[in-house]
């Protein structure tokens, strides 16, 4: 796949238009459809009679009879009885199993390896011609005869190594250059989880100073405690969703980076001169997009004052709680202001007092809280002790006509509260 991932057929089948591995999509246009790894099949190949010769379960390819000796230009097990006639006949080199077996895998590989057995790729050739020619211009090996025919490209033909070992330099220089790729991408992983493990470490201190001042208040207080624990697990699950987001397209390319290394290192290790042509375009291509990529941030910011929004509710709401405490205080203390009528008639309102001037005398504002229990826009302060001496001080205020007698229980207790300030 574009993304340097190997499945089989069944598995390309089923997959949609992305990997399945790395969930990379794949991009559309015709030049960017699965190339067949005849690489990793040939290697796969090879790995499956090695596995056979090491387990002592080779079989003859032809008689099914047990093998003793493995041919490398046929790639064939052979019976001792089938390897007399192999010989006879082909002249090829053939090794006894029992020789094989003493060799490592990557041994096994290496003599297995093909090399310099590429034949024209002209159809009209009766046999195969091996050739040492390739034309730039056809891209494609030729043969002798072929490459003196093709006079429009007589300038661009090499010797096939020479040309096999140009692209193998040419994906050493990629691969060593996406070197650096690999460090940034590194690096920018480790502070992704730096920032993961940051954000729930802020989490758990926001949850632990929650719980903490939730416990100090009454018990209908718990269900405000349940809504900020709800907020701020909504609030990590964010920015946990876009930084993970971020860590998984980081973990993808650095994937893509690793496997295009450790395959162009295989490839150099084992793979035939036909392999590394029919696979350069292909690999030169994809490890040339994984060269243009990049980080999308390379310090993850993590923004632990998004939960301070929690915190400011939370100090408004005990502040709410412990001044509308001792507004109530107030009011069972002074028996006149328990005691005196409530006029509920249809006068205007008292003008509101401005803020400064409220905090200036004493008078405690209090800010509503979103989600909360309803308080008292004005309560009174106790803490101030000039105005408790000049509330014991105050005389009794003239009753007011009773002419609102239908008004919500709430309405009332409001108005009672801003007469009650007004009067201070």
């Amino acid at each position: 796949l574009p993304c340097l991932h190997t499945l089989c057929s069944g598995c390309l089948e089923e997959s949609s238009m992305q990997c399945p591995v790395c969930r990379a999509p794949w991009p559309s246009g015709a030049g960017t459809q699965a190339l067949d790894n005849v690489f990793f099949e040939s290697l796969q190949r090879r790995l499956s009679v090695y596995q056979q010769i090491a387990r002592e379960q080779a079989f003859c390819t032809r008689c099914k009879e047990p093998a003793h000796y493995w041919c490398f230009e046929c790639e064939q097990l052979i019976c001792t009885k089938c390897f007399e006639a192999h010989q006879w006949f082909l002249k090829h080199e053939a090794r006894p199993l029992a020789e094989l077996r003493s060799q490592s895998v990557r041994e096994f590989l290496d003599g297995t390896r093909k090399s310099n057995i590429i034949f024209c790729s002209n159809p009209n050739h009766r046999s195969p011609m091996l050739t040492s020619i390739y034309c730039r211009g056809c891209s494609k090996p030729l043969c002798c005869s072929c490459a003196l025919l093709d006079r429009g490209h007589s300038e661009l033909k090499c010797d096939i190594s020479m040309e096999i070992q140009q692209r193998q330099d040419e994906l050493d220089t990629m691969t060593q250059d996406l070197q650096e790729q690999d460090r940034t991408f590194g690096a920018a992983q480790a502070q992704m989880r730096s920032a993961i493990s940051q954000l729930g470490r802020v989490r758990a201190d926001t949850e632990e100073f929650i719980r903490e001042r939730v416990r100090e208040v009454v018990a209908h207080v718990l269900e405000q405690e349940r809504e900020l624990l709800q907020g701020v697990g909504a609030r990590y699950q964010r920015d946990y969703e876009e930084i993970a987001g971020q860590l998984g397209r980081l973990d993808a390319v650095l994937q893509r980076i690793r496997m295009g290394s450790v395959l162009v290192q295989r490839m150099k290790l084992y793979a035939s001169d036909q392999e590394v042509l029919d696979m350069h375009d292909f690999l030169r291509k994809a490890l040339h997009q994984l060269r243009q990529e990049e980080p999308q941030s390379l310090r993850a910011t993590v923004h632990t004052d998004s939960f301070d929004e929690f915190r400011v509710r939370l100090q408004d709401l005990v502040s709410c709680i412990t001044r509308g405490t001792d507004a109530a205080l107030s009011r069972r203390a002074s028996p006149e202001a328990a005691s005196t009528p409530r006029d509920t008639c249809g006068t205007d309102p008292p003008e509101e007092v401005p803020r400064d001037q409220m905090q200036a005398s004493g008078l405690a504002v209090v800010q509503p809280v979103p989600g909360a229990h309803p308080v008292p826009v004005y309560a009174f302060s106790i803490q101030d002790p000039s105005l408790r001496e000049e509330g014991t001080n105050t005389t009794t205020p003239q009753k007011r006509k009773a002419c609102q007698t239908e008004c919500p229980r709430k309405a009332v207790k409001m108005e009672s509260e801003e007469g009650e300030e007004s009067r201070w």
